[in-house]
């Protein structure tokens, strides 16, 4: 570890009261004490505000930056790590709770590695444990290895840590990519390698409340199911043609066999509505398989990659069929 480095948090907050507290009070707490708490609030309407005001009065490692507009979750942490100072950066969730030794942790063990996460314990509004880990062991990315962040994602952004020299590359965030933390991943594993530990350094909050409002949206979707389905595909291959984009955008980005990945997978959203089967493409995933499906169960490999290679001829023809 890098003696007495300043070490970055990046905290986007928006509408956040009911649980920030707690997520204050486990950062302000870090054995680690050298940082600083860069917060961006994203005009939030209720107590936000006024419960950050009175942690700045305790604390002078904590500064915060009003928006005058809503920025949206991805380009308000575009902001906030803009604004990080530090050798080492950290992203912070208004509504999680950190271990206490998580800065420490992190920065022993990095390395030479440009980029850190751990694993997260699921916790529920009440603080109780789900007793259920964010990633799976068995399915982790080290080293350089950005491919398998094309269509799959284990790096949560609340668990990692990232060194400055990245910063460059990651900034700014692409305006369309799906999340901020699959970017960062992409990234750090282009320009150089990330590492992995198994620790529980996040209480991540789950909210049981979400997941009854969802149980009871499927509900009322099924009366329109293949409406539904069709506007879910469409959105699904918006989200991956939009992925692809930003990674060819990396000007780091050099592999050529990488490249031709990207493209053909480009090319195959472009032309999502259109297509029935796309046979070159299941080929190319099929060649790289190892690569790009290190996130997904080896029993499942060929049958996401047949899911992948179809489009939306494939599944208007399967819905109406049944």
């Amino acid at each position: 570890m890098s003696n007495n480095s300043l070490v970055s948090i990046a905290l986007c907050t928006y509408n956040g009261e009911r649980f920030l507290k707690k997520q204050l009070d486990s950062i302000l707490e870090q054995t680690y004490s050298n940082f600083e708490l860069i917060i961006v609030d994203d005009c939030s309407t209720d107590n936000t505000i006024n419960i950050i005001n009175e942690y700045l009065k305790k604390d002078t490692r904590i500064k915060l930056y009003k928006n005058i507009k809503n920025l949206g979750f991805i380009k308000n942490f575009d902001k906030a790590i803009s604004l990080c100072n530090g050798e080492f950066i950290c992203l912070c969730d208004q509504d999680d709770i950190w271990n206490h030794s998580k800065i420490e942790i992190l920065l022993n063990k990095i390395d030479n590695n440009v980029l850190i996460y751990s694993n997260a314990l699921l916790i529920d509004e009440n603080d109780n444990s789900l007793n259920k880990t964010l990633v799976d062991d068995s399915k982790i990315v080290e080293g350089n290895n950005n491919r398998a962040f094309i269509l799959n994602n284990c790096v949560s952004g609340n668990t990692l840590m990232f060194k400055k020299e990245l910063v460059k590359y990651i900034l700014p965030i692409p305006q369309y990519i799906s999340l901020h933390d699959i970017w960062i991943a992409f990234v750090a594993s282009t320009y150089g390698n990330i590492k992995y530990i198994n620790d529980n350094l996040v209480q991540y909050r789950r909210y049981e409340d979400q997941i009854t409002a969802n149980k009871s949206k499927q509900k009322k979707e099924f009366v329109n199911r293949i409406d539904k389905k069709m506007k879910q595909k469409l959105k699904y291959s918006k989200k991956h043609l939009n992925n692809m984009n930003a990674f060819l955008s990396l000007e780091i980005l050099k592999d050529k066999e990488t490249i031709l990945i990207l493209q053909e997978l480009k090319k195959h959203f472009e032309y999502y509505e259109n297509i029935f089967y796309n046979k070159k493409l299941a080929q190319t995933l099929q060649k790289y398989k190892d690569d790009i499906f290190i996130l997904v169960d080896n029993k499942k490999v060929n049958r996401d990659i047949l899911k992948i290679s179809t489009g939306m001829k494939f599944h208007k023809y399967t819905l109406f069929s049944t």
